[in-house]
């Protein structure tokens, strides 16, 4: 477990970040912090305004791109157009945000594969990880918390195997709920060169 992740004095040159459903904690954390280490990073909202804000931050380094539609389709646009640009991680938010967590386990499943479909090629030149942040249920009742988190693991370790091979990773960190932030410097380390090196898994935090 990385509780107290050592993170690279710059990723100038040696990494891209796409960040989706980037106006969730803790994406605009993530978005400043990578882009003051030099990063690339693409944050994708169907907000404007959150992108606006965003690219206010880093206007050099921090790329806005609005998606639309539901969790499957608004990733239509990247496959057709991302192609294989080196991509280095993929921090999906989506989970936290209500409107989209409202759509169910399954939809968030969708998702996770559309949007490995979608990035893939990127994520295969960058040798990138995925890395998806979810909260763990303060209730021990809160089942839908739980088999969140359940499906996820499960869809990453099935992700593993076909990928994984190729240089891919995919990582699941949990959160208590409403610390989406504690997720920062932890997911920051897994997009650096050190931290693609770490075998998928799952990181408690908190």
């Amino acid at each position: 477990m990385i509780q107290t992740p050592v993170l690279p004095e710059s990723l100038a040159g040696d990494a891209t970040f796409a960040i989706l459903s980037a106006g969730q904690a803790p994406g605009p954390t993530v978005a400043k912090r990578a882009a003051g280490l030099g990063a690339e990073v693409v944050a994708m909202d169907r907000d404007p305004a959150v992108l606006a804000r965003l690219m206010s931050q880093s206007p050099a380094r921090v790329e806005g791109l609005a998606l639309a539609g539901d969790l499957v389709s608004r990733f239509e646009p990247l496959y057709r157009n991302w192609g294989g640009t080196p991509l280095h991680l993929v921090l999906n938010l989506m989970p936290l945000d209500p409107d989209d967590c409202a759509q169910g386990i399954d939809a968030q499943i969708r998702g996770l594969s559309a949007l490995v479909r979608a990035l893939g090629r990127g994520l295969v030149a960058g040798q990138g990880s995925v890395v998806t942040v979810l909260p763990r249920p303060s209730q021990p009742l809160a089942l839908a918390g739980y088999g969140m988190i359940g499906a996820f693991e499960a869809a990453n370790a099935a992700l593993d195997k076909v990928f994984g091979a190729r240089g891919l990773h995919f990582h699941l960190i949990t959160v208590p709920e409403g610390q989406a932030e504690l997720a920062a410097d932890t997911a920051l380390y897994l997009g650096s060169e050190a931290g693609r090196r770490l075998r998928s898994g799952r990181l408690d935090l908190g």
